[in-house]
């Protein structure tokens, strides 16, 4: 009996905290910024406390701390959409370290970073030398977004005056282990007819014979076949 009942709370637990992840929506699941990061690890506590704790009185205080932390980061969000103020409060703003390829020394002491720390976040982006940076900007995620000078960017399609084919979709799985993603297909305009035809044209005369096929931004599709047992 004690089991069942630990299963059945764990359950609940479970589908509460789907709930609520569905209602803070993505950008609380994408830990946008060190308040999504600490309420998340929050909510998913108090949601473990709920799921494991025997009495009934704690149950009680558990649930209703979960929906209050709910409840309020969904306020909060809500409110940062309509309020810049309240948007700087919860989120913060970015901090620029580096500005027109000079080291911003008092932003460092605010953030509380020093040149080792600097130099460790940019080499991750790539930039392995400061005097290369024309912008490294610190997000409120904590990330570094880093803009390097002009002459140290890398040469684009475009600098050089190349034609450049137009990406008409994504790349798109529209066969995956013999099944056809009709969702996927309809989103693109394409027809069971015509991915049939593209198939006789590879030789495979069953879409059950195709593992995965993907249609690709020119048209076309790139094809795997089932391996023969």
């Amino acid at each position: 009996m004690e089991y069942l009942v630990t299963i059945l709370r764990s359950l609940f637990a479970f589908f509460t905290l789907l709930l609520l992840t569905r209602i803070m929506g993505k950008k609380q699941m994408s830990q946008l910024t060190y308040f999504n990061y600490i309420a998340g690890i929050t909510i998913g506590s108090i949601t473990a406390d709920l799921a494991v704790r025997s009495d009934r009185d704690n149950t009680l205080h558990d649930l209703i701390a979960l929906i209050v932390w709910g409840g309020a980061v969904i306020l909060l969000g809500v409110a940062g959409l309509k309020s810049k103020k309240t948007r700087l409060l919860i989120d913060g703003e970015p901090s620029i370290l580096i500005r027109k390829g000079i080291v911003q020394e008092d932003v460092l002491s605010q953030v509380r970073l020093n040149m080792n720390d600097l130099s460790m976040m940019l080499r991750q982006k790539k930039a392995f030398s400061i005097s290369g940076v024309e912008y490294a900007i610190l997000e409120p995620n904590g990330q570094l977004s880093v803009m390097l000078k002009p002459e140290k960017l890398p040469v684009t399609k475009e600098d050089l005056q190349v034609p450049q084919k137009v990406h008409r979709n994504l790349p798109t799985t529209i066969i995956l282990d013999g099944q056809m993603a009709n969702h996927e297909m309809d989103e693109l305009g394409l027809s069971p007819d015509w991915v049939i035809g593209e198939l006789k044209k590879q030789n495979i005369t069953s879409v059950s014979d195709v593992f995965y096929a993907e249609y690709l931004p020119d048209g076309t599709l790139a094809i795997q076949r089932k391996k023969e047992r």
